[in-house]
């Protein structure tokens, strides 16, 4: 029985850059191209009506910014995974990416493994921060949590699943997933339990 293929839509607005990407994932036997966007409002549209795993995402789109198509996107019903391949690697950037829930920033220079790698990985649920932009993540010590991550914290050490956090806070458990999964990275942590106590330790649960 064959696998079951990741669906990528692939929304980028250079159609060489856009095909090189579509004949690079489709050599990869486990991903199929299901729909390719080139500006905002189209890529908007083709996530809702052909629902794929994974949103392959330039920044730069033909009539705005991706990061308008991301959040709209995001802002569905069970939206899929958005993850940003970009030529900007500003941390500002990927910062306000992960905060509204992609699933990984990508530089456009990576291999395509890293890249096959990452799509696997948001399509699990997973977050993915290439080596090259982890360094401009760091070194800003303890950061901030904010008032919606720290509920979510309080809602773990509760003993809320995923799914009862989305029902509380009007988000689908893919969604929340892949915000614990940031959260956890943030905090310096593997898992939930871990993420309770670190909680703990800076009396986020009082």
């Amino acid at each position: 029985m064959d696998a079951v293929k990741r669906r990528i839509l692939l929304v980028e607005d250079q159609t060489v850059v856009r095909e090189g990407l579509r004949q690079l994932i489709e050599s990869d036997a486990d991903m199929e191209v299901v729909g390719e966007a080139a500006a905002v409002a189209e890529a908007v549209a083709l996530a809702a009506r052909l629902r794929p795993d994974v949103v392959l995402l330039d920044l730069k789109l033909a009539d705005g910014s991706g990061l308008d198509a991301a959040r709209q996107i995001l802002q569905g019903s069970d939206p899929p995974a958005v993850l940003v391949l970009s030529t900007y690697a500003d941390a500002a950037l990927v910062r306000s990416a992960l905060a509204m829930g992609a699933s990984g920033y990508i530089p456009k220079t990576a291999s395509f493994a890293e890249i096959a790698s990452a799509v696997r990985t948001a399509a699990q649920g997973g977050v993915v921060i290439h080596p090259s932009l982890a360094g401009k993540l760091a070194g800003r010590g303890e950061e901030t949590l904010r008032e919606e991550e720290i509920a979510m914290l309080r809602m773990l050490a509760e003993g809320a699943s995923y799914a009862e956090i989305g029902n509380r806070l009007y988000l689908s458990e893919r969604t929340v997933r892949r915000h614990m999964n940031l959260l956890f990275d943030k905090m310096g942590v593997q898992n939930r339990t871990q993420a309770v106590a670190e909680a703990m330790r800076r009396g986020l649960l009082n």
